[in-house]
């Protein structure tokens, strides 16, 4: 036990090196990733405890007493920055079903993983977390009337259901958290290192399920994939920018970094239980795609974010 306690903790301390090295997992069992996609609501579960457990509770408290600025950024996130991208990627001239693709990204939620990488990116991973249950919980009420208004997409979303399915999340998530810090007690602050390595060991099984059929569709056409990889990861780091850019003024650097990390961060597996049956096969190929960004993009942007937090 102490060996793996303390593998688990190196892992904490390199989770940027080893998140790429879990797309590589993901892409050699391909079987495996199959067989595993019904693990990815119990995984995100498992992410977002860990990320309730080891949360800054103070800072945490200090935004719900203030929810109006968590608020202003989840709405710009969702409404706002697609707005801004949307005749950006039309004026470049790509195709259709790639705009579409582009702007359905920036329409997601952000990502369950995003407060545990922003923990590893020495962010402010309470407005990460808060920001991603704000997202999941508001994207009901804004993607259908966006994708409709500027795509002609028809997105059938039942706000019920998804909001039943965040808010089990949300609760056994909680409950485990509970337990943890209950268990841990006054020695959680010297096991954060240990709950920051279980992240990283989630993240890396969590690459699996998503990483399901990819390796077909990047052989398949592999020039083709790669230019949605490229597009996913310009999207990524517009979005990011964008939202940085516009906060920082009024919210200051720490928020404005992390608020930019949230809105490249999308949860795109969330578009394929929303699109329907007769979405283009591109706009799925993309969200392939835009897994590689996603794993890679925190290794990527570490170096910049050290230097701007310093």
């Amino acid at each position: 036990m102490a060996v793996f306690l303390q593998v688990v903790r190196w892992l904490g301390g390199r989770a940027t090196t080893a998140l790429p090295a879990a797309l590589a997992l993901g892409l050699a069992f391909q079987d495996l990733s199959a067989a595993a996609r019904p693990l990815l609501w119990p995984l995100a579960t498992a992410l977002l405890m860990l990320a309730l457990a080891r949360a800054d509770w103070s800072r945490l408290s200090d935004l719900l007493r203030r929810p109006a600025l968590a608020v202003v950024l989840a709405f710009a996130n969702l409404i706002a920055v697609p707005l801004v991208v949307w005749p950006v990627w039309r004026m470049l001239g790509l195709e259709p079903s790639l705009v579409q693709a582009l702007c359905l990204s920036a329409m997601a939620p952000g990502i369950i993983a995003a407060a545990a990488t922003a923990a590893f990116l020495r962010l402010d991973s309470s407005l990460a977390l808060l920001l991603t249950l704000l997202t999941n919980f508001l994207v009901p009420l804004t993607m259908p009337p966006l994708a409709l208004w500027l795509l002609g997409l028809d997105l059938r979303i039942s706000a019920l259901a998804l909001g039943l399915r965040l808010g089990l999340i949300v609760v056994v998530a909680a409950v485990g958290a509970l337990a943890i810090c209950r268990h841990l007690g006054p020695r959680l602050d010297e096991h954060r290192a240990t709950l920051d390595g279980l992240s990283v060991i989630v993240l890396m099984i969590f690459a699996v399920p998503l990483m399901d059929g990819v390796l077909a569709r990047s052989l398949g056409d592999p020039a083709r994939f790669a230019a949605f990889v490229a597009a996913a990861s310009a999207s990524m780091l517009l979005c990011n920018l964008l939202m940085a850019l516009a906060s920082w003024p009024f919210a200051g650097r720490m928020t404005a970094l992390t608020a930019g990390y949230c809105s490249g961060g999308r949860h795109n597996a969330l578009l394929m239980a929303v699109l329907p049956a007769t979405v283009d096969a591109d706009i799925l190929l993309f969200i392939a795609a835009v897994q590689f960004p996603t794993y890679l993009m925190p290794a990527l942007l570490q170096p910049i974010y050290r230097r701007l937090v310093r």
